[in-house]
């Protein structure tokens, strides 16, 4: 059934004055427009909706009915209006966003607290999994974006990369540890003792010993410090810890810090939702302060 909600509005407005001058005058618009609009409405369903008397206008049993259910049409309405007002303005939604491992620790914590403070309407879901599984999920539409390294995600066909920021990786251990405020240290020394991983590393990165794999950063750096382990990580994450000497970066014969691309990631020829481009803008805010920011490139 096709109804015109200015209709009901005017039926509504009707029923709370009991006026159809004073419900006009509301509407902005003449008392024999509201009452056209009205009769147009009562002749296309065939009921009589209000009784106009001495005492005033009062609603019949059709017209109870009518308005009960159009309060809650004219409600929807204009929930619907609001919440498409703020979809349109990234303020509502729900956008699913695919994190790495180490953007998950580094990112996500504060990527969360400003979404809720700034846009408490918008829902993140936040999808923390090695490279391949995002893809996955990017592909069956689970998640619109990615913010990872672009080395996990190279060579993947149908992608849009943005790259945002460098951060660096190195070889980290506690304090205390016995290679640490060595110099020079060697795939030898480096060898002797356990590893902490978010994945299993090529040879040339760090030997194939004993250790723990987990892509949880939290965890490997709560190892990390009660351990001999060796930490191949981002600074960036540990900016605390590196201050207070809680963690020591090593000095090594063949540095092994190399610089990770982070780039915003998304499918070709897909339009991201508002709220997307929304997290993606405080992505890069917050890159900016944590990591290197690369300047964009031309026409991004």
């Amino acid at each position: 059934m096709e109804t015109n909600l200015a209709r009901l509005r005017h039926i509504v407005a009707v029923a709370r004055t009991a006026s159809f001058s004073q419900a006009a005058e509301e509407e902005g618009i003449s008392q024999p427009a509201l009452s056209r609009s009205i009769q147009a409405f009562e002749r296309k369903h065939g009921v009589r909706l209000f009784d106009r008397g001495r005492a005033g206008v009062s609603l019949t049993p059709a017209g109870v009915l009518v308005v009960d259910q159009a309060r809650g049409m004219l409600s929807a309405a204009s929930e619907l209006e609001r919440s498409l007002r703020l979809y349109g303005k990234g303020e509502a939604g729900r956008v699913g966003v695919g994190f790495g491992p180490l953007m998950g620790a580094l990112l996500v914590p504060a990527l969360g607290s400003a979404l809720l403070r700034a846009r408490p309407n918008l829902q993140l879901v936040a999808v923390v999994r090695p490279g391949g599984e995002l893809l996955e999920k990017l592909a069956d539409g689970t998640i619109e974006m990615i913010v990872g390294n672009n080395w996990q995600l190279a060579g993947a066909p149908g992608l849009m990369q943005e790259r945002v920021a460098d951060t660096t990786i190195t070889m980290v251990v506690r304090r205390g540890h016995p290679l640490a405020g060595r110099s020079a240290l060697g795939a030898g020394e480096l060898a002797a003792y356990p590893s902490a991983a978010p994945m299993e590393l090529p040879r040339r990165d760090m030997h194939q010993g004993g250790g723990i794999i987990i892509d949880n950063y939290s965890v490997l750096r709560e190892v990390t410090l009660a351990t001999d382990c060796i930490w191949m990580t981002a600074p960036a994450f540990i900016a605390a810890e590196l201050a207070s000497g809680e963690l020591v970066e090593l000095d090594l014969a063949e540095p092994a810090a190399r610089v990770n691309e982070i780039s915003l990631i998304h499918r070709r020829g897909h339009t991201r939702s508002p709220a997307a481009q929304a997290v993606a803008q405080e992505v890069r805010r917050l890159l900016h302060d944590i990591c290197r920011p690369v300047d964009p490139a031309p026409g991004a």
